[in-house]
């Protein structure tokens, strides 16, 4: 998935310091700072959105850190030289907006 400069401003209204990072050929969006929201609390955390296919999954979401007693199979990757983690979370379309793929899987985490 292309990401065009409107689907950037919208996604850049949650995240003002979002910005594209290309990485092995997939466009990611960075999110740092992203306000993730974890039962009654919120935490603060640089993301990268994967809105199109990444190892087997339609879309990832990946985190600075994992979440405990959220999500489940939280694996380790290695993108833009950093490392990330994600859970097992699958099912989001890419055909969606990245707004829409980033709500439906901080919706898991909540």
């Amino acid at each position: 998935m292309s990401i065009d400069q409107k689907q950037l401003a919208e996604i850049a209204a949650l995240v003002p310091a979002a910005r594209v990072m290309p990485d092995a050929g997939i466009d990611y969006i960075f999110l740092p700072g992203l306000k993730v929201a974890v039962g009654q609390d919120e935490r603060l955390l640089d993301a990268l959105l994967c809105p199109s296919q990444h190892g087997g999954y339609t879309t990832r979401l990946f985190l600075a850190e994992p979440i405990a007693q959220r999500g489940q199979n939280w694996t380790t990757h290695n993108i833009l030289s950093r490392s990330w983690h994600t859970w097992s979370w699958n099912n989001v379309p890419a055909n969606l907006s990245p707004v829409q793929i980033l709500s439906a899987h901080l919706g898991a985490l909540r």
